[in-house]
């Protein structure tokens, strides 16, 4: 979840109103001044509730998500040019129905967190200096790989896990990489240029806070935890304001420690150790389809990434999908989205497993409802192949709604 650009201060404009689309608007004036002098506060609720229709128990699963986020700009507070901070609370609260679905290794909803995983904490704070008029950027602190890596942005409306952070990648190291709901501390670089090609790369602790204790923020640096290494480079599709959604991306990223090999055993009878490493590409696009409206648009994305194929479960995953804005009359802010994604098991994790399955398939519809300034409802559906190790259940279907209120 990356942080919010400030808007710019424009009495003609929509952006001279940030907080309209609030449920508690601007705070008789007081959020911002807040904002006028640095501070940019935001908080975001969402309630999701979900349902296995193949299941016999016909049990609804209930869970949410809180973020709590502080954009610091330092120009306007101490005369610091291009110095920005952000802070980010997350509380997290409910029901598993990842966890209560027989395997299911990226769960079906992405506010889920794991056992025992229940809890508020630090989820990001760093702090940012631009240089070159925001042209080259270091950024160092508990960071959330998924807000500037591996991302786009017409994915994120969807609620399965594998449209966030692709599963090859998601599945990696000791505790996951630095995304949700466990960060760890890194430093990231990146410039760009004024026509929108950029190149960003980071350094992160191998090992977000503790396996052991998934409630609470740690920053360890144990010994053999190494570093997870991220190169990205990307090239505008669009002008350069709208580069950010029209772009087209390439990245590479390694773990300076070595993994235990899935299958291969070496002469004593350990696992082999194995460099764990993998590279991925993804092109986002948006459209407009109907001619008379600037609100109409057609956001489509594709991403494919490929891992080394010996220390995780998948060596190859893909995913794509389109999200339709104001397809209706009188609806020119919903969006109605589709989305596919398909993770294929290496073969020495079948081999070692023991599961034939080659490949596991997640298809996903939803429609954003904007009910009201501040609130969305958002029913969707999911089905899914393959996602569990026993053959009677590998076909299921998920109807959930969430309900989302930026306050």
């Amino acid at each position: 979840m990356a942080a919010e650009n400030l808007p710019a201060a424009n009495t003609n404009s929509p952006a001279a109103y940030p907080y309209s689309d609030t449920l508690f608007g601007d705070w008789n004036g007081k959020r911002n001044a807040l904002l006028a002098s640095g501070y940019d506060l935001q908080a975001n609720y969402k309630l999701d509730l979900l349902n296995n229709t193949s299941a016999e128990s016909g049990r609804v699963y209930a869970l949410d998500n809180l973020d709590l986020k502080l954009n610091v700009d330092f120009e306007k507070i101490t005369g610091s040019k291009g110095t920005t901070a952000f802070l980010h609370v997350i509380s997290n609260r409910g029901d598993k129905p990842g966890a209560h679905s027989n395997r299911l290794p990226h769960g079906v909803d992405n506010i889920e967190t794991p056992a025992n995983g229940n809890t508020t904490k630090l989820f990001q704070a760093w702090l940012q200096q631009a240089f070159l008029d925001d042209r080259v950027s270091v950024l160092a602190g508990l960071y959330d790989l998924n807000s500037e890596f591996y991302f786009t942005e017409s994915a994120s409306m969807f609620v399965h896990p594998t449209f966030g952070m692709s599963a090859e990648l998601a599945g990696t190291g000791k505790n996951g990489p630095s995304v949700f709901p466990t960060s760890s501390f890194g430093i990231r670089i990146k410039t760009q240029s004024a026509s929108g090609h950029y190149v960003q790369a980071i350094t992160l602790d191998g090992v977000p806070g503790d396996p052991n204790n998934p409630q609470g923020t740690y920053i360890k640096f144990d010994e053999g935890d190494g570093a997870l290494n991220v190169i990205e480079a990307g090239i505008p599709l669009s002008s350069p304001e709208n580069a950010h959604n029209n772009k087209l991306a390439f990245g590479v990223w390694q773990y300076t420690t070595r993994f235990d090999d899935t299958l291969e055993l070496d002469a004593g009878g350990n696992p082999v150790q194995r460099i764990s490493r993998g590279a991925y590409a993804m092109v986002e696009k948006v459209l407009q389809y109907k001619a008379d409206s600037s609100d109409a648009l057609l956001s489509s994305f594709f991403r494919i990434g490929q891992t080394e194929g010996d220390t995780t479960q998948f060596d190859l995953a893909l995913s794509a999908g389109i999200v339709f804005t104001g397809l209706f009359p009188g609806r020119e802010q919903d969006e109605l989205g589709l989305a596919y994604a398909q993770e294929r098991n290496s073969e020495k994790y079948r081999t070692a497993s023991g599961n034939a399955v080659h490949a596991e398939k997640s298809f996903e519809l939803g429609y954003r409802y904007r009910a009201m300034p501040g609130f969305i409802v958002q029913p969707f559906v999911q089905y899914l192949l393959n996602h569990s190790e026993d053959i009677s259940k590998d076909k299921t279907w998920w109807l959930g709604v969430r309900m989302e209120a930026m306050l």
